[in-house]
């Protein structure tokens, strides 16, 4: 509904795009999307949610892609689940606090077959060698578990983990598809 009418689109122009692909949506509450952005790059957040689950090399799923051979290869994806929770600065859209102190940016989970990392974005050094605040996206927190509840609930754990003052994150990722 929304990538094929772009890709027929390039095709009958005679440019074909071979690539990544982003596209940035909104889900109104009725379950219509409507496009936000299109990007030719990775978005942070929906690659630290799906990467992980790729078992493929993805190397040569890169490099398959650039040549136009994709579709001669098979895609191995996990049976695991992720969840990714984003950790925004206070003023996040509009005008994003920086410089303000993180903690507990070390947290992570690693019991059985459960992960929990933390992917560093708006984030720095500081003269002092503190963890300081350097942007609206500051970190993300993503687990990786056998099933999604507990994917959401171990990424949502690691999050507790972390301090900065007036950050905010989504208390509602996954909640739909459970």
């Amino acid at each position: 509904e929304i990538v094929e009418p772009m890709h027929h689109y390039l095709r009958n122009q005679q440019t074909p795009y071979r690539g990544v692909l982003y596209v940035g949506l909104m889900i109104d509450e009725n379950g219509a999307p409507s496009v936000v952005e299109y990007n030719v790059r990775f978005g942070d957040p929906e690659t630290q949610v799906t990467i992980p689950l790729i078992e493929s090399d993805l190397g040569v799923l890169l490099l398959a892609t650039a040549e136009g051979n994709l579709s001669s290869i098979s895609v191995e994806f996990s049976s695991k689940s992720a969840a990714t929770v984003v950790l925004a600065s206070e003023g996040y859209p509009a005008s994003s606090k920086v410089g303000r102190e993180i903690k507990g940016a070390d947290s992570s989970i690693e019991e059985g077959d459960i992960l929990g990392l933390v992917h560093h974005a708006g984030t720095r050094i500081s003269d002092d060698g503190r963890l300081i605040s350097s942007g609206g996206r500051v970190l993300a927190t993503t687990a990786i578990a056998p099933d999604l509840r507990t994917a959401v609930e171990a990424s949502y754990a690691v999050m507790e983990e972390i301090e900065l003052p007036g950050s905010h994150y989504r208390s509602d990722i996954g909640h739909r598809a459970l």
